[in-house]
């Protein structure tokens, strides 16, 4: 589908420009910027007059509900309200119930995110087992899995011997 965003504030902090401009896009991709490129037909045009376009936006510490505390929120209503806010990238810590601190809860998340078809989801693995501070995670696995860092949350480590074992590894 060909998409015409007109008259919108397009904001691209890599090439930096900020500018009424046109938008065009082709099949989910960004074709051309102020000009149509040649032979273009829209089957649809948006009026971005008054508003911003701009690339998806990251959070870098979402606390997704799931798995633990679906009672409050699910996968699939967190991500939904992260597209309508304009987030299309999630950063989750490991403080989930149960904590992330094993490959397979890694990539059950990422399964049941993928599957949502939303924003994508990029799980933080627990630094050390449960949060608990005493023993490292399989850090490798957790990567495998779909890991893109590690960290405690809001859990301090106390022994700083386990803390430099982590920051060795």
């Amino acid at each position: 589908m060909n998409l015409h965003i007109s008259n919108g504030r397009v904001i691209d902090p890599a090439s930096g420009l900020d500018a009424v401009q046109d938008l065009f896009v082709s099949e989910g991709k960004i074709v051309a910027i102020g000009q149509a490129p040649a032979g273009f037909q829209a089957q649809q045009v948006i009026d971005a007059s008054g508003k911003i376009v701009a690339p998806g936006l990251v959070d870098l510490s979402a606390r997704l509900r799931e798995p633990g505390f679906e009672y409050k929120a699910t996968l699939e209503s967190e991500l939904q309200a992260a597209m309508r806010g304009g987030v299309t990238s999630l950063v989750c810590p490991p403080d989930t119930d149960p904590v992330l601190d094993e490959s397979g809860l890694v990539e059950m998340l990422k399964q049941r995110a993928k599957m949502q078809a939303k924003a994508h989801v990029y799980p933080l693995g627990a630094l050390t087992t449960g949060l608990k501070g005493e023993n490292l995670t399989e850090m490798a696995a957790l990567t495998e899995a779909g890991c893109v860092g590690f960290s405690q949350a809001e859990v301090a480590i106390v022994d700083t011997n386990v803390l430099q074992r982590a920051l060795s590894y």
